[in-house]
């Protein structure tokens, strides 16, 4: 499955939670997707934007 049909997928079974992913959280995937980042910088990154 590429990035972007994985994207969809999880956007939507996330919404039937009510959750969704905010700009910030998408281009964080992409960043990590891409490898643009670590899994650690990626992990970081992720706890900065779950308490903003």
């Amino acid at each position: 499955m590429n990035f972007k049909k994985a994207m969809e997928y999880a956007k939507a079974t996330h919404a039937i939670e009510g959750m969704f992913l905010t700009k910030k959280e998408e281009q964080l995937l992409e960043r990590k997707h891409k490898g643009e980042i670590t899994q650690e910088e990626y992990e970081k990154e992720a706890l900065k934007l779950a308490y903003e």
